[in-house]
């Protein structure tokens, strides 16, 4: 499944089902201009079908600078960052990939 509308404007996601409930959206590049904490705002702002803008701040559930610095820093297969945000469960990985999953 591909989802092709994305909450703040429509624009193509890259997001595929991994066949639960969740979206993973695999395509950023953390080491060039991807920031961990904005794209976690954006894919959640996709898969709840809202506006980025009406999601309350990463930084209310995590420190948004330590999220970038950490996702960043390691290992990109060894670093994997796990947060509930927005009523989804949210993993972010070093090799680029976020997966949210809605919470019921």
């Amino acid at each position: 499944m591909r989802d092709e509308e994305q909450g703040n404007g429509g624009e193509n996601t890259d997001a595929v089902s991994d066949g639960s409930d969740a979206v993973v959206f695999d395509h950023y590049d953390w080491s060039g201009d991807d920031s961990p904490s904005i794209a976690v705002a954006e894919a959640v702002a996709a898969v709840t079908n809202r506006s980025v803008t009406t999601l309350p701040p990463v930084q209310e559930v995590v420190d948004a600078d330590a999220l970038d610095m950490l996702v960043r820093s390691g290992d990109p297969l060894g670093v994997r960052v796990s947060i509930d945000y927005a009523g989804t469960d949210v993993t972010v990985t070093g090799d680029g990939r976020i997966r949210v999953k809605p919470r019921e």
